[in-house]
């Protein structure tokens, strides 16, 4: 009797990490076929690499790492390779491939998560011989409000921090610090390094903090926008953050939180990171 299989969603963040090793260790999932997928967009920090690389060698996890190869001639979509932790690109070529056929993303346009995450690990799966899956994604009881069952239930995706054990934000990040390594990373600092999905006060955070990461986001804008498409949230260019940020008339984001007396709908409105939710 084959076993079913268990495709696990490693966004590369603490939730999606604690995730893997909870699966890995619970006898609720002991006869699965157990494949952990890692999708790198070429904007990855290098932190987050740096962390998929460390969780598998310490828990001998058999992480596939995967980059979406796009291919330009329309009519042909998008494929895989694997790569590694050496390999692995750094300098945002897949995501700049994904902005060249499909344009600028944007919140109501996020092509790169399913170009760059969801279809190279759905290829990656059928590539072993798989037509069914499961696939358990790493979002939070706290988190809930993003999971849409009736979807869920329809794409055979499984929630185990939700629905196993009502996993929070506070209880992963108290799990963690109990550990022998980290993600080097804030909270508000992210996965992709100035991703359209964050927040406007921790992108003005981070273009304070670390003004470099905005020039790539900037570049692309400039060569693929057309003089009128941007990638941020109201229609904002990046050129339009660096202003904000340099005049500084914001509180900054803080790690894990943001004090409750600080929040404000405009700056703070975000849309949740969900890209290992393939």
């Amino acid at each position: 009797m084959k076993r079913p299989v268990l495709l696990i969603a490693f966004s590369g963040g603490r939730s999606s990490a604690f995730m893997t090793r909870f699966i890995m260790q619970h006898p609720k999932y002991r006869d699965y076929q157990k494949i952990v997928v890692f999708a790198n967009t070429g904007k990855e920090r290098e932190e987050t690499l740096d962390f998929v690389q460390r969780c598998n060698t310490e828990w001998h996890l058999g992480v596939v790492w995967l980059e979406a190869v796009v291919h330009p001639k329309k009519g042909k979509g998008t494929t895989f390779k694997q790569v590694n932790y050496v390999t692995a690109n750094r300098n945002g070529t897949p995501y700049r491939e994904v902005i060249q056929k499909y344009g600028l993303p944007d919140i109501n346009r996020p092509h790169c998560t399913r170009e760059l995450k969801l279809v190279p690990i759905k290829k990656y799966m059928q590539s072993l011989g798989f037509t069914s899956w499961t696939t358990a994604v790493g979002i939070r009881f706290d988190e809930q409000h993003c999971i849409n069952r009736k979807q869920a239930e329809k794409e055979n995706k499984i929630y185990p921090l939700a629905d196993d054990i009502r996993c929070t934000r506070a209880f992963v990040r108290s799990w963690w610090a109990h550990q022998p390594f980290d993600l080097e990373l804030k909270d508000y600092e992210g996965n992709c390094d100035m991703c359209f999905k964050k927040s406007e006060r921790k992108l003005l955070t981070l273009i304070r903090e670390q003004p470099d990461l905005i020039g790539w986001w900037q570049e692309v804008e400039r060569t693929y926008g057309q003089g009128r498409y941007t990638l941020f949230r109201g229609c904002q260019s990046a050129g339009d953050l660096i202003r904000k940020a340099r005049q500084g008339d914001f509180i900054p984001a803080r790690d894990e939180t943001i004090d409750p007396n600080d929040f404000d709908p405009l700056l703070d409105k975000e849309i949740p990171c969900l890209c290992g939710a393939s």
